[in-house]
């Protein structure tokens, strides 16, 4: 494995640059459990950040795996695009790769799950079957119209979800309450979430039914696909106003309404032109405002 796994191999892999994202997911469910329960337990925390650290490096590295054996394309996209083809890199090593990393996740899982119970193995066992399940079996996930909102509401909410109950985990009960106020104070990352997904299918469209990906982005096609992310875009920017009305969330969290201008001056280039290379980034740049500001927002209204 030593002699193709580079530092540049491994960084493009598994996409190891967008992990410090994690860390907001975690501010925000933290911060939560502070709020609604007045505690949080930061080893739980640091144990299940560790965990989604490296379970995303696994994901990452299997996706990349599976999209290229399951290529239909093979002169185009898995030669060329898929970095396995592009790098000539072995099929084997890079499977391997994949479930090591998977394994390791696991470690600090298990300790985790003998810290707080079976609770948190259930919620690993589904984040584990989504992200395999994502690009691995017959038909995977990401060849499906509801790839967009599983990878949304698994990264968005579950992986806060879990933060919220092993931060609460021996002083206060995981309730139908909490849950569902932790779903509706995720939800604004949530909708903003889904439409970088939907994004990324929209700039990938014709690559992905050139493999037979059907995403919901081959369904509305790309105008519709453009029109579903604007109107989604809106909607998160401006829930945080919802949840502060409904009492659930601090004042503080209203502010982030104030980024949706901005966001949406941003991904003026995308809504003209949906190409991966060229204007896609502008959406992540400016999603990437909301998944800092919100947290943050959250954070310090709860703390001070």
């Amino acid at each position: 494995m030593s002699r193709w796994l580079t530092w540049p191999v491994f960084y493009e892999l598994t996409e190891i640059y967008t992990a410090p994202l994690n860390v907001m997911w975690f501010i925000l469910g933290a911060a939560i459990a502070q709020y609604y329960a007045g505690t949080v337990n930061w080893v739980n925390v640091g144990l299940c950040l560790l965990v989604v650290f490296i379970f995303d490096l696994a994901v990452n590295v299997a996706d990349n795996y599976y999209d290229y054996r399951h290529a239909h394309d093979r002169t185009g996209y898995a030669q060329q695009t898929n970095p396995i083809g592009r790098l000539a890199l072995p099929e084997s090593g890079v499977a391997r790769l994949a479930w090591g990393l998977y394994a390791l996740a696991a470690v600090p899982g298990v300790v985790l799950v003998l810290r707080t119970g079976w609770p948190v193995a259930v919620f690993g066992a589904v984040g584990y079957l989504i992200g395999i399940f994502y690009t691995a079996g017959p038909r995977p996930i990401n060849a499906t119209p509801v790839s967009a909102i599983v990878v949304a509401l698994a990264i968005a909410f579950l992986i806060q979800l879990t933060c919220v109950y092993v931060s609460i985990y021996g002083e206060r009960p995981l309730t139908w309450s909490i849950v569902g106020v932790t779903f509706l104070l995720c939800l604004p990352l949530t909708l903003i979430f889904f439409t970088l997904q939907l994004a990324n299918d929209t700039a990938d469209r014709a690559e992905d039914i050139a493999n037979h990906r059907y995403t919901l982005a081959y369904y509305l096609g790309q105008p519709g696909a453009v029109r579903l992310i604007q109107v989604v875009v809106v909607a998160g920017s401006l829930w945080p106003l919802v949840n502060v009305a409904l009492g659930i969330a601090p004042v503080w969290t209203a502010l982030a309404v104030l980024l949706l201008p901005v966001m949406w001056r941003g991904m003026q280039p995308f809504f003209a032109v949906q190409d991966k290379r060229r204007t896609f980034m502008t959406m992540v740049k400016s999603a990437a405002l909301f998944f800092v500001a919100y947290p943050l927002l959250f954070a310090l209204g709860t703390w001070l």
